[in-house]
């Protein structure tokens, strides 16, 4: 074929042309990527696919088999403090650390944190960064910044910690509906550590970590009614000796640890690993 008799090559983001024919109709008689075929590509694959043609020829052309849709995250959980530097960050990095842990790096749960009052111009301190538990938490920290509570932050989560009762109030006047969804870091520590087993018939491996929330709820609600009230402040080390934020971290990391095994538990029934003691 001589060059002035090839075929144009056109682009491959354009609607066909009037003179190429229409695309072949489905069962169901919509067209193709119209909704009649719940796996019909989607218009953006389609043109995806019409450059890959058009750059490289149809012999390397992804199979749809090939086409591995990214992980999106199953668990959501946002940590509160005051400064967002100290006791929400380091909940933040060393419950996501424990979470990859177990599930691995596939984005699975997704940990976030956010102050109340921060101030953009600070740092986590350095006392705080000298107890990461491993040094990619360490990494983490060093390079966080506070980040303001907002309801939009709010929007979303599948659980959020705070780390004093004064914070679960301001969550609550951010998104009253909320309020079942949020525990007090310490009060969530009581409820797994003492209640483990009655969580585990509750919630099934695999059950899903809304199923995981509503149980720490019911469970939470049926010990307020009992006149128990598992809920409790962690300090706040900011500005003090490092003997503050040791403690800190201390008393957070057991639960960080039990809080990890059940959301994970809650989202992989395959699970197999040995459960954590805690504190």
């Amino acid at each position: 074929m001589s060059r002035d008799h090839r075929p144009p090559i056109r682009n491959p983001f354009l609607p066909p042309t009037p003179e190429e024919p229409e695309v072949p109709a489905r069962d169901g008689g919509h067209p193709a990527g119209d909704g009649g075929d719940a796996g019909a590509p989607a218009a953006s694959t389609a043109r995806e696919d019409r450059l890959a043609e058009f750059r490289l020829g149809p012999a390397f052309l992804p199979h749809p088999a090939d086409r591995v849709p990214s992980p999106l995250p199953s668990a959501r959980v946002l940590v509160v403090c005051t400064g967002n530097i100290c006791r929400s960050a380091y909940v933040e990095y060393a419950l996501q650390a424990q979470l990859n842990a177990l599930l691995g790096d596939r984005g699975r749960a997704e940990v976030t944190s956010a102050g109340t009052e921060p101030n953009q111009a600070l740092t986590v301190p350095g006392p705080l960064l000298d107890l990461a538990p491993s040094r990619r938490v360490r990494a983490a920290l060093t390079q966080h910044r506070p980040q303001q509570l907002t309801g939009r932050s709010l929007a979303d989560q599948d659980l959020v910690l705070t780390a004093t009762d004064d914070h679960l109030d301001e969550v609550l006047r951010e998104d009253p509906a909320a309020v079942r969804r949020t525990f007090t870091i310490l009060g969530m520590g009581t409820l797994l550590r003492d209640h483990g087993e009655e969580l585990a018939a509750a919630v099934p491996p695999g059950a899903g970590v809304t199923a995981l929330v509503t149980a720490l709820a019911e469970l939470r609600s049926r010990l307020i009614a009992q006149g128990e009230r598992p809920d409790a402040d962690l300090p706040d080390p900011f500005r003090g000796p490092a003997e503050g934020y040791a403690a800190m971290a201390q008393t957070a990391q057991p639960i960080v640890e039990l809080l990890a095994w059940e959301i994970a538990r809650a989202l992989d029934g395959d699970l197999v690993e040995e459960e954590p003691t805690g504190a």
